[in-house]
């Protein structure tokens, strides 16, 4: 009973906040994760629009942050971003970015939230040493990854109570620093 009610409030919240304008979840610094499964940085915020640059594309099944760092999970979907880039510079590392992702499939990264620094795609193993070294405390839980290394389709990935309970106190956070 009291599990039904905490999943219904989340999803009336989901829709309150997506029918007022962009659902996302602050990340600090301007940093967010989008519904879409990509982590941006916010340019610029209006009613109507969400300007940003996409750092990590589809699909960003899991991540953390701390103060300094945003940690991140991606699993390559397939997608050829690459082919809607304008500028041919970008275009070309795009293409090569995207290669890597391929072989990969199960890909980490770290932002450092202040240089805007972007370290990866690593390898698990890479990822965790890098974490070591930098000293980031954010501590990803790996329920979504394990649910999809054991072959669960990107459809049967539902998010767990730890992640519903992320996303919620992430809104309330988000609401006690603006004074809603």
């Amino acid at each position: 009973m009291n599990r039904t009610v905490i999943n219904i409030s989340v999803l009336i919240l989901c829709s309150i906040l997506s029918s007022c304008g962009f659902y996302y979840i602050d990340l600090g610094n301007h940093y967010a994760w989008l519904e879409d499964r990509v982590i941006v940085k916010i340019t610029e915020e209006t009613k109507e629009s969400l300007y940003y640059d996409c750092l990590i594309r589809p699909q960003v099944l899991n991540y953390d942050y701390d103060d300094t760092y945003i940690i991140a999970y991606q699993v390559y979907d397939g997608s050829v971003y690459y082919d809607s880039c304008q500028r041919p510079e970008e275009k070309d590392s795009l293409r090569i970015q995207f290669k890597r992702l391929e072989e990969m499939k199960h890909c980490y990264w770290i932002i450092n939230k202040e240089t805007g620094k972007i370290i990866g795609p690593m390898k698990k193993n890479e990822f965790d040493l890098k974490c070591k070294t930098l000293n980031v405390r954010a501590k990803m839980r790996h329920s979504q990854e394990e649910k999809f290394w054991k072959g669960t389709s990107m459809e049967d990935i539902g998010y767990d109570d730890s992640v519903t309970d992320s996303i919620i106190q992430s809104v309330v956070n988000k609401e006690s620093h603006t004074g809603k």
